[in-house]
């Protein structure tokens, strides 16, 4: 009896352990290391934060219980995170989506790795149009202006980091040889920030939105007025996933249309 009660209390302490959330870290795509929430909370500081959250939920205040996003990078990446080696991490979700930032966004004072949410008693409170549950990890930001509008990533259900080089880790999705300034150029960096957590090019990006070049791309079968106004505002179309872009100006959405039009006259090797 004494031996049941045992292996009764050794199986309940590993399925708590099984149930603890872990964070793992990537360097271009190959595991590094991972650690549980415990071994996080010893190691790094946590704060208590208080954030706008009319992005979600408007016109209210969210707390959550979070490390600065700098401290869990350093820990994760010692000082090879602010090498020119890297220009962004990507933040892989449960499902395999991921959010993509830059470094420099990274580096700015106001980036916090939630990991509790103090409003509620015990969990998450359920976030967006399809009420997900948060956990393991979300990332949030304090600045007034560090929006997904601004191309701050703001990912729930974070389960890993992911440190690379973009150009080198999605190479399918940059269109190589469009001069620095131009309309082909400012598309992509539309697409890197708002675009690429759901949507690929070339089979390169985001898997939960269709393929935007391959194998047809999306200039050749929806006319450019239809495009711009889809992204612009795809709810008045349709029940979806995609949320509406309603601050992009005639501009960047001539901009992206002219990058997904580049893709597809740069086919193939060398594209």
């Amino acid at each position: 009896m004494k031996a049941f009660l045992l292996l009764a209390a050794c199986l309940a302490a590993g399925a708590a352990r099984a149930a603890e959330p872990m964070l793992e870290f990537r360097i271009s795509g190959s595991s590094i290391a991972a650690a549980p929430l415990s071994v996080l909370k010893k190691a790094l500081p946590a704060r208590d934060v208080t954030l706008s959250a009319a992005e979600f939920w408007p016109g209210r205040v969210k707390h959550y219980r979070a490390f600065a996003l700098r401290d869990v990078l350093d820990y994760a990446f010692g000082r090879r995170w602010l090498s020119s080696d890297y220009s962004d991490v990507a933040f892989v979700a449960l499902d395999g989506y991921a959010a993509v930032g830059p470094l420099d966004k990274a580096s700015e004072d106001g980036g916090w790795l939630a990991f509790k949410d103090l409003d509620v008693k015990s969990g998450w409170e359920a976030i967006g149009s399809h009420q997900a549950d948060p956990a393991p990890f979300f990332l949030v930001w304090t600045g007034e202006d560090q929006t997904t509008s601004q191309q701050y990533p703001w990912p729930w259900q974070v389960a890993a980091l992911n440190l690379v080089r973009f150009e080198d880790q999605y190479p399918k999705t940059v269109p190589r040889g469009a001069a620095q300034d131009s309309p082909a150029r400012r598309g992509y960096a539309l697409f890197k920030g708002r675009c690429f957590r759901c949507h690929s090019v070339n089979g390169e990006g985001g898997k939960i939105g269709p393929d935007l070049n391959e194998p047809m791309s999306v200039t050749a079968y929806r006319s450019k007025r239809m495009v711009k106004e889809f992204i612009r505002n795809p709810s008045k179309y349709r029940h979806t996933y995609m949320p509406d872009h309603r601050d992009l100006s005639d501009r960047d959405l001539e901009d992206l249309w002219r990058y997904f039009h580049w893709l597809d006259g740069h086919r193939g090797p060398g594209r």
